[in-house]
């Protein structure tokens, strides 16, 4: 659905569009909190559409508070689309299927499994590997088709700091203009594919306007409860506000918006990733540095050789990715480990995200006391200081070859710039470990991390931080032949 030209969005962000032409403003949303309070604010600023993309939605705080904005705006006349995959959808399910007896309210549910009895799954799991085992992992909150966020967060606590124990340190931008059209075409593509089922489809019969509402009402009760919400929420929208309709962009810049294709889900049309594609061809064009930070940092051995290459060849390449100890999923850790010695002694430089990294200067977060669980889950790149890559797409196996991805990628040295520069807080060596070999470059050397504590620094032969069971799974894991294309 195009945007009016009437618009207040379309009005306000004309004159800064017309002074930038051809290219997308951006904003990075470096924070959970700040990430969450932006789509509340931006969800209340929507008057004609909202298209929301995810593989996660949770029924917690952040879910609960989000969809009381969406119900809000399609109150008010808003065309609300919901697309989920249907790997994490839970009890909710129901609930969700029953919004949309509101007439601007509708949830897809992509790729669904065909048993709605969630402990039978498992069986159709291993029945139907080839299908199942492919998840939509693409990420687009979208506005009016003026304004989209992009990146790796999920709408779950843990992503947005709401969390009292482990949360995900992520980087997503917030862009406007060409950006968010191309989005939302992206998004209408997966929303018209076949593989995108109606929620309501799984009722026994279509909902009520009446019934929409009575749910409605209750997921507004529930929202006004959250109290972290409701304490924080008004200046970020007042920023949220004034940026947007001020336009005031920190950075511009001509963007380009990468998608696989619906189809990568179907197995017997071989669909490849443009996305992977554009990771080679960025890597091999870099002439004096390659950023990155990917929670999931597993190569295939074509990116693997040709990211040491580049190393060899005298650019920089440095990769953050999770430690044991900060990981979510112990396979993943388990495959990338069977590539660390190669990496370093091609002259890759190596960090792992500490479990109990520290606070990032000027964080905002929703509570004063946090838990010391942290895992890394950003998927952002930085070339050569002129070009940043962020998005839902790891450099691993799954991302490259079995879910679909996005990921937008933008000329801005100016946002480079501010990127890296999170980047390399992300390394430091309060929040990260640094990897070595010794003696260095030889691979039969051995694994050294070093970090800091308490400002003094510390050295070890060990994995840091991890616990027995996390390190007889990885070393276990590492033998299991081909286990490193599903991660």
């Amino acid at each position: 659905m195009a945007p009016d030209a009437g618009s207040a969005l379309t009005r306000a962000l004309a004159p800064a569009l017309a002074s930038h032409p051809g290219e997308s403003g951006f904003v990075p949303l470096q924070y959970g909190a700040l990430a969450f309070l932006a789509r509340a604010a931006l969800a209340d600023v929507a008057e004609q559409t909202l298209d929301v993309q995810y593989y996660i939605y949770a029924a917690d705080a952040s879910g609960i508070v989000l969809a009381a904005r969406l119900i809000a705006a399609a109150r008010r006349g808003v065309r609300v689309r919901v697309l989920v995959d249907d790997n994490n959808l839970t009890r909710s399910e129901d609930r969700l299927a029953i919004l949309t007896g509101h007439p601007n309210l509708e949830v897809r549910v992509f790729n669904p499994y065909h048993n709605r009895i969630r402990w039978l799954r498992p069986l159709e799991f291993l029945t139907s590997f080839g299908r199942v085992q492919r998840r939509m992992h693409n990420k687009i909150f979208a506005v009016d088709s003026q304004l989209v966020v992009v990146g790796g967060r999920n709408i779950s606590d843990n992503y947005f700091d709401l969390n009292r124990s482990v949360n995900f340190s992520d980087l997503e931008l917030l862009g406007a203009g060409p950006i968010a059209t191309d989005s939302v075409a992206s998004f209408d593509n997966y929303w018209n594919s076949p593989w995108a089922i109606p929620i309501e489809a799984f009722l026994a019969r279509t909902p009520t306007l009446a019934e929409a509402d009575a749910v409605a009402g209750e997921l507004t009760q529930q929202a006004s409860t959250v109290d972290e919400f409701r304490e924080q929420y008004e200046p970020v929208r007042e920023e949220i506000h004034q940026l947007v309709h001020g336009a005031q962009f920190p950075y511009w810049g001509r963007a380009e918006l990468l998608a696989d294709p619906p189809e990568k889900i179907d197995e017997s049309r071989n669909a490849t990733s443009p996305l992977l594609a554009r990771v080679y061809s960025l890597w091999a064009s870099a002439r004096h540095e390659v950023l990155l930070e990917s929670a999931y940092f597993v190569p295939l051995k074509r990116g693997a050789d040709l990211i040491a290459a580049r190393a060899e060849a005298g650019v920089r390449v440095r990769a953050l990715t999770n430690s044991l100890a900060s990981t979510d999923v112990v396979p993943v850790h388990a495959s990338y480990a069977k590539r660390r010695r190669e990496l370093l002694a091609a002259g890759v430089e190596l960090y792992e995200f500490q479990a109990d990294a520290h606070r990032r200067k000027g964080e905002r977060r929703f509570f004063k006391r946090m838990g010391s669980g942290n895992s890394l889950h950003s998927k952002v790149m930085v070339i050569d200081r002129e070009l940043t890559w962020v998005g839902s797409f790891n450099i691993d196996p799954r991302s490259a070859l079995i879910n679909t991805e996005l990921a937008v990628l933008v000329d801005s040295p100016a946002l480079a710039g501010a990127m890296a520069t999170f980047i390399e807080l992300d390394m430091g060596p309060d929040r990260a470990w640094s990897l070595s070999l010794e003696p260095p470059r030889m691979r039969a050397g051995r694994l050294v991390w070093r970090g800091e504590r308490n400002g003094s620094t510390v050295r070890l032969t060990g994995e840091p931080g991890s616990t027995g069971w996390q390190r007889f799974v990885a070393s276990v894991m590492r033998w299991i032949p081909g286990l490193d294309r599903f991660m």
